[in-house]
């Protein structure tokens, strides 16, 4: 049994138990191609990009800044970092930096993007004519920018003409500055023209310019029409005679200037008198600066006659005239007057006496007052004082004698003490001294040396009588030469001012010269740098405007980059369809899609 028992657990041991094997069979459920669920890992990519795109696009409304990076790598020019930053600004702010075409090019484009830029400030950048068009056309587009300065860069011709459609039409420009833009009567004739249609602007510098009489002309011609402009500044030009005369009959009509600044121009005598008018009639003038104007005494008589009659004005700026002393004096009375609403005159250059700053300082006493002037000084040879002409001895002696009722043989009876025909020049000395004659005794020597017979010291009757005689021949010659010039001047004053107000200008204007020249040049010429540059169509504040990169004919190729678009579009204002502005006609309103 033990044997049996030990074979057994042998036997077992050396079996081997195979355990069953569990088959486990996983299953996919696989969406077909067609259904809904079905999806890839090039869409996601695709989705991911179009998410990128769109969340560039956001970023780059009202600023611009991506457009501007994009347009600068289009142009090849390095992008500025200033300019980047102060987009998001509401200033832009690049006076002086010397900013080329592409550079400029760049800003605008950036520009139609942003909403939130309010100022544009260029000046002295010697931009050219490329350049700024360009600028002026964003103004056609961006209603945000209020407030364009472009002083200290020379203007085209053709670049003032479109600026002047752009001004007619324009509502949200208000200020606007040209100062030192080389402005002649030409570019003038565009501005003024622009001004006549504006609503919008309240503040314009036309300063240091060209401006001459034909500028100036059509500026008082637009001022009677424009009612919305309150600052005007034509300082530094060269407005006088017929101009002057033109734009004060302008600012006669004119219910909207309250500063007005002419300061360093010629107005002159016919200047003055058409003042007179201005500040008669007008009542909404507050500041009027007339320095250095050619004002001399005759010309402030008739600012004086305005300023009486005057109930608004402020501010008097009249410094550096040929005003008498005297003229000093009257304009500080008028402005004691309890009517005058004066606060502050000018009168730098001028010299003054005690007596006129006494008087300013009586009227500060009574009411806020400031007074500018010159040194104070009593002498009669400064500047600023009437010099008379001093008369001649011998002509006072004559009227003495006359008025006395002297004949001048009894004079000459008078002096010949000794009945010799002959006086010497002590004894006629001695005779005027007598009968009180009203002038010195250095002058009595004058007139006894001038009557003396030569060499001999002494004088006779027939020298006396002849002297007489010639001398008054001598004097009416003069007086009638004198009335002559005098009628003379006072007719050339009155034919400027006539012509100065018959000067009219017609109400439907011939076309401009130099808007023909558009018609000939598409704004793709205008535009040549940027011709490389591309762009698609999104809403921006309720309006179409591009956003870069631009997608027309959205081909791709095997890298899966976008090929660019060789055309440029402006915005496209509602309503309006799309036309390049070489089919647009002089004068007529660009509202289309502008291909750059």
């Amino acid at each position: 049994m033990d044997s049996i028992d030990a074979d057994d657990t042998s036997e077992s041991t050396s079996i081997s138990v195979e355990e069953p094997k569990t088959e486990v069979t996983y299953v996919y459920d696989v969406p077909s191609p067609c259904s809904e669920d079905f999806d890839t890992d090039l869409e996601d990519s695709d989705k991911n990009e179009i998410d990128r795109q769109e969340l560039k696009s956001r970023e780059n409304v009202d600023i611009g800044h991506i457009t501007y990076m994009e347009v600068c790598q289009e142009l090849g020019t390095v992008p500025i970092r200033l300019v980047k930053e102060q987009l998001k600004q509401t200033e832009v702010c690049l006076q002086h930096i010397g900013l080329n075409t592409n550079d400029v090019i760049a800003l605008t484009y950036a520009l139609l993007h942003n909403s939130r830029v309010e100022s544009l400030d260029l000046t002295d950048n010697d931009m050219s004519e490329e350049a700024q068009l360009h600028v002026v056309e964003v103004l056609r587009h961006n209603n945000a920018i209020s407030s364009l300065n472009m002083a200290e860069n020379k203007m085209a011709p053709l670049c003032a003409a479109s600026l002047g459609n752009v001004i007619e039409e324009t509502t949200w420009l208000t200020h606007l500055n040209l100062s030192g833009m080389g402005l002649g009567d030409e570019e003038a004739k565009h501005i003024a023209t622009g001004m006549r249609g504006n609503v919008s602007i309240v503040w314009l510098n036309l300063s240091h310019n060209d401006i001459e009489e034909c500028g100036a002309i059509h500026i008082g011609k637009a001022l009677t029409i424009n009612d919305t402009l309150h600052v005007l500044d034509l300082s530094w030009n060269h407005i006088r005679t017929i101009g002057a005369v033109t734009l004060c009959k302008g600012l006669q009509e004119n219910t909207s200037i309250s500063n007005l600044n002419v300061s360093w121009n010629g107005f002159g005598y016919e200047g003055s008198i058409a003042m007179e008018d201005v500040l008669k009639v007008n009542s909404d003038l507050k500041v009027l600066d007339l320095t250095n104007n050619r004002i001399s005494w005759e010309g402030v008589k008739h600012i004086i006659r305005g300023l009486k009659a005057n109930k608004s004005l402020q501010v008097l700026k009249i410094g550096t005239n040929p005003i008498t002393m005297d003229g000093c004096r009257k304009i500080l009375e008028v402005v004691n007057k309890t009517e005058s609403c004066v606060i502050h005159v000018n009168m730098e250059g001028i010299p003054i006496n005690c007596e006129i700053e006494k008087l300013a300082e009586s009227i500060a006493k009574k009411r806020s007052f400031t007074f500018a002037h010159g040194r104070i000084t009593d002498s009669k040879f400064m500047m600023g004082i009437k010099r008379e002409k001093r008369e001649d001895p011998f002509s006072l002696l004559i009227r003495y004698i006359s008025m006395m009722g002297i004949r001048i043989v009894d004079l000459f009876r008078m002096f010949d003490t000794e009945n010799g025909a002959t006086v010497s020049k002590a004894n006629f000395i001695r005779g005027l001294k007598k009968i009180g004659a009203p002038i010195s005794e250095q002058d009595m020597k004058i007139v006894a040396q001038r009557l003396e017979r030569k060499g001999q010291g002494t004088i006779s009757y027939s020298i006396l009588a002849n002297g007489v005689r010639n001398h008054l021949r001598a004097e009416r010659k003069e007086d009638k030469r004198q009335e002559m010039m005098e009628r003379q001047k006072r007719e050339k004053r009155k034919s400027i001012l006539k012509e100065g107000t018959q000067r009219m200008i017609p109400a439907e204007l011939q076309e401009l010269g130099m808007l023909s020249s558009l018609e000939n040049k598409s704004l793709s010429q205008i535009f040549s740098s940027a011709s490389s540059i591309s762009s698609r169509h999104g809403s921006i504040t309720g309006r179409e405007s591009l956003i870069l990169p631009p997608l027309q004919e959205s081909s791709t190729n095997s890298t899966g980059n976008v090929h660019y678009a060789r055309t440029f579009s402006l915005p496209v204002t509602s309503g309006v369809s799309e036309k390049t502005l070489g089919k647009v006609k002089p004068r007529q309103k660009i509202g289309g899609s502008l291909s750059l």
